[in-house]
């Protein structure tokens, strides 16, 4: 997707409504973040020659985003290998997602751009998400970044996404089968929504249920089923 806009900076009390209310939090040092809204052809407008645009911003917030996401993962799934985690991130921070998130988040209206009206691909509002996790470390520190970014990211589909490669009821099988333990499906509930069946489908192990999942069908139920026990049974 391609935009066409010319934006201007906005007054500081704008600003300042816009991350209290995106983010729950009051800026202190408001002009971080517009540094992080500031595109460099503006920043050249204020001072040629300055490095006062959103780049370097966009550089930490993209080692704080990894961060955040790498320490999310790695404790959510211990079951996960190092390759499996890795291209789990990879989803996550991915351009087209940050682009998307900060597109929702209506970033584009606060950007100081001055690039005429020639087209703007979206990806500088990807640029500016990232931009602007920099200023909220800098001005917030990691704990509260960290709550912010996993919210946002928790609310456009992160838990969604994490799970579209993983297959939990393989690697539970091969789990089983060197521990020699019992693992066993069943159906708790099957229902019709009007459109659809609706399984409701319980993972036993050894007689204990562990882990239960919904879905569409009894394969998808099931691999519901196995996620979440997989993180019961791999921490025990």
């Amino acid at each position: 997707m391609i935009w066409k806009f010319f934006s201007k900076a906005h007054p500081n009390r704008e600003l300042f409504t816009y991350i209290k209310n995106t983010f729950h939090v009051k800026p202190n040092n408001l002009a971080l973040y517009e540094t992080a809204l500031r595109h460099a052809s503006a920043a050249d407008e204020i001072q040629p020659g300055i490095k006062n645009s959103n780049e370097r911003l966009e550089f930490l917030g993209d080692a704080i985003l990894d961060s955040i996401v790498a320490h999310y993962l790695f404790s959510k799934y211990p079951a996960l290998t190092e390759g499996e985690l890795t291209k789990m991130k990879s989803k996550i921070v991915r351009r087209d997602n940050l682009n998307s998130i900060g597109y929702e988040l209506k970033l584009y209206e606060f950007l100081n751009v001055s690039i005429g009206r020639q087209e703007i691909h979206e990806s500088l509002i990807g640029n500016a998400l990232e931009a602007l996790f920099g200023a909220l470390f800098l001005d917030k520190g990691y704990k509260i970044t960290r709550e912010i970014a996993l919210k946002l990211l928790k609310e456009h589909g992160l838990d969604e996404r994490v799970h579209l490669d993983v297959d939990y009821k393989s690697k539970l099988h091969e789990w089983g089968q060197k521990t020699r333990r019992h693992l066993v499906y069943i159906v708790r509930e099957q229902r019709s929504t009007g459109a659809q069946m609706l399984y409701t489908i319980a993972l036993e192990l050894d007689g204990k249920e562990v882990g239960r999942g919904t879905g569409g069908s009894k394969k998808a139920a099931e691999q519901s089923a196995a996620a979440a026990a997989a993180k019961v049974i791999m921490t025990n």
